[in-house]
């Protein structure tokens, strides 16, 4: 435990310098390392999906937002060592605007999970990565182009600044993730919970158009995820909630999806793998309510999910927030190997 309070500590010092704003998923918990480094590779030892977003599109282009990622548990068969590691890559796309401000991003997080006893692991993790801004200049529009009575496209305009940047971006995070779990891992016998901190872009890199000394702030996240199972019944829930603040930006979810279960994993051949729908509501502080479906049919996860707007801006948008689409592969094989007994 002396563990944790250190990594909180540190934590806490990152969090005093927070300031901006990132881009952001409705389905965060989709892509875990989009958060946090350290919240893969215990649950599932493998991962690969593709999420898809567009908000916004009522009143201006709006956002468009595209993420890939992977990620894998590497093996350790070593029976006297209590950690394995684990690595992936993310890749993430976002358009906005009539300036066409462009954000692409490529991330490869490690984390290492330390084993603290039969049902509960520690993970630390590390994010190294690049992440490019760029604008375009075509549809903008400049007050020095006004001569007085009409726009002209052909007078000079403002814009001195680069169109185009490429920075270095860290981050870092740690996740303690509880099973209670039995050997056998029945359908209905996984309830189990995950309490996660993370901080992006620590060592705040400068992303000014006009070579100003303009830094990204750092990006504080804390959340908390559980998994409820209802004894002998294939349902079970999944309430969860993240809060995350960027500078005076700051962005609150909470909600929780119900599953359904169709049959059991065999424990010994894994022959027979279970199907699991779910269904669930999010709401986005101040911000929009989301409703969320996915199917799960062996190892294949696909899901939808979509915004209606509460906020301020309901009186434009009519409501219509964003739509919101994935799908995920996983892999659970090690996951056995890592809870019970050792």
């Amino acid at each position: 435990m002396k563990l944790i309070y250190i990594y909180l500590f540190i934590f806490i010092l990152f969090a005093k310098n927070v300031f901006c704003q990132d881009a952001h998923l409705t389905q965060y918990f989709i892509a875990p390392q989009m958060i946090n480094p350290s919240a893969f590779g215990v649950i599932n030892s493998f991962e690969a999906g593709f999420q898809y977003k567009s908000q916004w599109n009522a009143f201006t282009k709006g956002f468009t937002t595209y993420s890939a990622f992977v990620n894998k548990q590497i093996p350790n068969n070593r029976q006297d060592n209590r950690g394995f590691f684990s690595a992936g890559l993310h890749f993430g796309y976002d358009r906005s605007g009539d300036a066409r401000l462009t954000a692409v991003n490529g991330v490869l997080p490690v984390n290492y999970s330390l084993k603290l006893n039969d049902h509960q692991f520690l993970t630390s993790g590390v994010s190294a990565g690049f992440f490019q801004r760029s604008i375009s200049g075509v549809e903008q529009t400049w007050g020095s182009q006004y001569d007085g009575l009409n726009y002209n496209a052909s007078l000079p305009n403002e814009n001195t600044g680069r169109q185009s940047m490429v920075k270095l971006d860290v981050g870092a995070g740690i996740a303690l993730i509880n099973k209670k779990t039995k050997r056998s891992f029945a359908a209905n016998s996984e309830p189990s919970n995950t309490f996660g901190l993370s901080v992006a872009h620590i060592n705040k890199p400068r992303y000014s158009f006009y070579r100003s000394n303009e830094r990204l702030a750092m990006r504080f996240n804390v959340y908390e995820s559980f998994n409820y199972c209802f004894n002998g019944s294939p349902y079970s829930i999944s309430p969860s909630l993240m809060f995350q603040y960027q500078g005076k930006a700051t962005e609150t979810i909470l909600g929780a999806m119900l599953h359904y279960k169709s049959g059991n994993e065999s424990f010994i051949t894994g022959v027979k793998k279970p199907s699991e729908y779910g269904f669930g509501v999010y709401y986005r502080y101040r911000d929009a309510f989301a409703i969320n479906a996915f199917a799960e049919i062996k190892k294949i996860m696909f899901g939808i999910s979509y915004d209606i707007n509460t906020s301020t801006l309901l009186k434009t948008s009519k409501g219509r927030g964003g739509l919101e689409v994935f799908i995920k592969i996983k892999n659970s094989n090690y996951l056995y190997k890592r809870f019970g007994k050792w």
